[in-house]
C-alpha cells in the first residue's frame, strides 16, 4: 500500500494464482513535454532496473509488465525498432512485456527485443484495444498472439457508463466551461464533413490546422497565429449530424494550464519577433521527429513560408510573407539586419518550445522573444535543457499579467485578468462564423479558401 497523496512506484495483482506487477515510466525522449509540476524525472532505464528487482525480488512478481511513455521509431530498414520503449526492453531484461505510448504508433506485430520481450502499442484516441496471449514457461517467453481491435459504433455502450459520464459533465461545465459562457454539450457550429489531425498527411491536416490558428489570430490580434500539427489532438468530426459541440472543441486543444487561471487548457500568449526569429523557429519544427513523424510541421495564420528540404538543415527556409487571402502577402527580411517586429500568439505549451530553441539547438539557432518594444521578454526561473518548469517567461513579476495575452472579466465585482484559453478561442472563433438563416448554427468552411496550403514546399 502506499501512502495517501504519493504516487505509488508499482501495483501487484494477482490473478488465477499468477503474480502480476506493473510500473510506469515516462522515457527521456518524452521528458521534453513535461512542462510544470513538481514531478522530478530521473534516469528512466535505472528506475526501472530499480523496481523490476523489488518486483522480482520482494513482490516475488510471476510477470513483470512496463506501462511505458517513451515511444518507438523505424529503424534504418523502415521497420519499427528504435525509440525509448525498445531501448527500456534492451536495457531491463527482466521486463516480461512493454506496453509503450507517446509515439501514437498503431504497432500490427510486436517488436520483439533480445529475442524474448514484446514491445506493444495501440496508437493514439482510444482507438483500439491490444490483445496480446504470451506464453513464459521457466526463462523462455513466446508470444503466441496479438491483435488491435478497433473501438466504433459496433460496440454497444454501457448504460452505467453512459450514467456515470453525464454526472462528471455537470461539474466539468462548472470547473471549466461556465466562467467563460459555454456547457459541455452546447453546438456551436455545424461541419459537412471530417477535418482530420493526420500528422503525416500535411494536405489532409490543414483544414483542421487553418481553422485552429485562424482562431488564434482572432482571438489577440496578432501578425500571426502559429502552431504545430501535433498540438491539435483530436480531429473535428462529422459523425451522424454534423453537429459540433463545446466537447468537440475543446479536445482539439485540451492540453496544460494557464499562468494565472490553472483550469484546464493551455493559454495563449503573445511575443513579438524579427524575420530572422521568425525563420529560425520554422526552421526548428521543420526538421522532423522520428518518433513523432509529422507532429512538429509548423502551421501558421498571417503568415506564409516556403522551404526546401534538399538546402542545409536549418537553412531549408527560403521566404516568408505576411497577410491572409483576403489583403494579400507581402514579403518580409530575414536576414539578421532585419529589425522590424511581427507578434505572434501561439499556445504556452508551444512558446516554452520556442524560447528554448537556442538551447535544443545548441546555439545553432537564435530566438528572442520580445515585448513590442522590442526589449528582451524576461524569465523568472532559468529554462533548463529540457525545460520542466513552467518558467513564466511571457508574464512578468509573479502576480502581473501580459495584457496582451489575457482577457478581461469582471469576478467579485472587480475586473481580473483572465487569460484566454485555446480553446476558448476555437470556440469564439466558431460562434463568429457567418451563418446563412438567423438561428442556424454557423458552417464551418471547408473549400479550397479555408485549405490554403500557408506551407509551401518547393524543390
Amino acid at each position: 500500500m502506499s501512502d495517501a497523496g504519493t504516487i505509488r512506484r508499482y501495483v501487484v495483482i494477482e490473478r488465477g494464482g499468477i503474480r502480476f506487477g506493473l510500473f510506469g515510466v515516462l522515457g527521456k525522449e518524452a521528458q521534453v513535454y513535461t512542462f510544470g509540476g513538481a514531478v522530478k524525472f530521473p534516469d528512466f532505464i535505472q528506475s526501472a532496473k530499480d523496481v523490476v528487482k523489488l518486483l522480482r525480488e520482494k513482490e516475488k512478481a510471476d510477470v513483470v509488465i512496463a506501462l511505458s511513455h517513451g515511444g518507438v521509431a523505424k529503424g534504418q530498414d523502415g521497420r519499427y525498432s528504435a525509440g525509448d520503449d525498445v531501448s527500456l526492453a534492451a536495457a531491463v531484461p527482466g521486463i516480461d512485456v512493454v506496453i509503450g505510448g507517446h509515439s501514437h504508433t498503431e504497432l500490427r506485430e510486436p517488436i520483439i527485443v533480445n529475442g524474448r520481450t514484446p514491445v506493444v502499442q495501440t496508437g493514439k484516441e482510444g482507438k483500439n484495444v491490444g490483445e496480446l496471449v504470451i506464453t513464459i514457461d521457466s526463462a523462455r517467453l513466446t508470444v503466441d498472439a496479438y491483435q488491435l481491435h478497433p473501438i466504433d459504433d459496433r460496440i454497444a455502450g454501457d448504460r452505467a457508463v453512459d450514467d456515470q459520464i453525464n454526472k462528471l459533465k455537470k461539474g466539468v461545465t462548472a470547473a471549466v466551461f461556465a466562467s467563460r459562457g459555454y456547457t459541455i454539450d452546447q453546438p456551436l457550429a455545424m461541419t459537412t464533413q471530417d477535418l482530420p489531425n493526420t500528422y503525416t498527411d500535411y494536405a489532409a491536416g490543414t483544414l483542421l490546422a487553418n481553422l485552429v490558428t485562424d482562431a488564434y489570430r482572432h482571438a489577440t490580434h496578432a501578425d500571426i497565429g502559429f502552431s504545430v500539427s501535433g498540438l491539435m489532438r483530436a480531429p473535428i468530426l462529422r459523425g451522424k449530424t454534423g453537429v459540433v459541440t463545446v466537447y468537440d472543441a475543446f479536445a482539439v486543444a485540451p492540453l496544460g494550464a494557464g499562468i494565472v487561471d490553472k483550469t484546464a487548457g493551455g493559454a495563449l500568449v503573445t511575443a513579438y519577433f524579427t524575420g530572422q526569429d521568425l525563420k529560425n523557429i520554422l526552421e526548428f519544427f521543420i526538421v522532423d521527429n522520428p518518433v513523432h513523424p509529422g507532429e512538429f510541421y509548423p502551421r501558421t495564420s498571417g503568415m506564409r513560408f516556403r522551404y526546401d528540404r534538399s538546402r542545409p538543415k536549418f537553412d531549408a527556409v527560403t521566404a516568408i510573407e505576411l497577410g491572409d487571402l483576403d489583403r494579400g502577402y507581402k514579403g518580409i527580411g530575414i536576414s539578421d539586419k532585419e529589425r522590424s517586429l511581427y507578434s505572434v500568439t501561439c499556445p504556452l505549451m508551444l512558446g516554452l518550445m520556442l524560447v528554448a530553441i537556442p538551447k535544443y539547438t545548441k546555439g545553432a539557432l537564435n530566438v528572442v522573444a520580445k515585448n513590442k518594444e522590442g526589449r528582451q521578454l524576461a524569465s523568472k526561473i532559468e529554462a533548463l535543457e529540457a525545460p520542466v518548469d513552467n518558467s513564466g517567461y511571457l508574464l512578468g513579476p509573479q502576480g502581473t499579467a501580459d495584457r496582451n495575452s489575457v482577457a478581461i472579466t469582471a469576478a467579485s465585482g472587480a475586473a481580473q485578468p483572465r487569460e484566454i484559453k485555446e480553446w476558448q478561442a476555437i470556440m469564439d472563433y466558431l460562434r463568429a462564423l457567418p451563418v446563412t438563416k438567423k438561428g442556424d448554427l454557423p458552417v464551418i468552411p471547408v473549400d479550397a479558401r479555408a485549405a490554403e496550403a500557408r506551407a509551401i514546399k518547393v524543390g
